[in-house]
């Protein structure tokens, strides 16, 4: 997610974190630790992020453009730990809400759960 982020932001035209958020008025040390990976965020900040930076929030969340095509990693391959996997399977969850026949965001939730299930079993 992080890594998205910071894509995004550089792809919109802000060379640097605090060109980002002075422009877009965010709170400077939470947007620097979704960025660099020290804390997820959540749907809300996604959209907000998404926003300003032109992009899908399905993309920055799990790495699903509008057309729902997969992002190149699979869902067990994206670094899932016990701490970011219930906050991706929230995330993908609540994108379904808008798009329920979405089958590719169907599979990422599957795959993610499993990914999970596993991390869980293996404690």
């Amino acid at each position: 997610m992080n890594a998205r982020l910071k894509q995004a932001r550089l792809q919109a035209g802000f060379s640097s974190t605090t060109a980002a958020i002075e422009k877009c008025g965010w709170n400077s040390s939470k947007y620097r630790a979704h960025e660099n990976g020290q804390n997820s965020y959540k749907v809300e900040d996604a959209k907000m992020y998404a926003k300003a930076y032109g992009v899908s929030s399905a993309w920055l969340l799990v790495g699903e453009d509008k057309s729902g095509v997969a992002a190149q990693k699979r869902a067990n391959d994206m670094n899932c730990s016990k701490a970011s996997c219930p906050d991706t399977i929230y995330a993908i969850a609540v994108l379904l809400r808008s798009d329920p026949e979405n089958s590719s965001l169907i599979n990422k939730l599957s795959q993610c759960v499993e990914g999970y299930s596993e991390i869980l079993q293996n404690q």
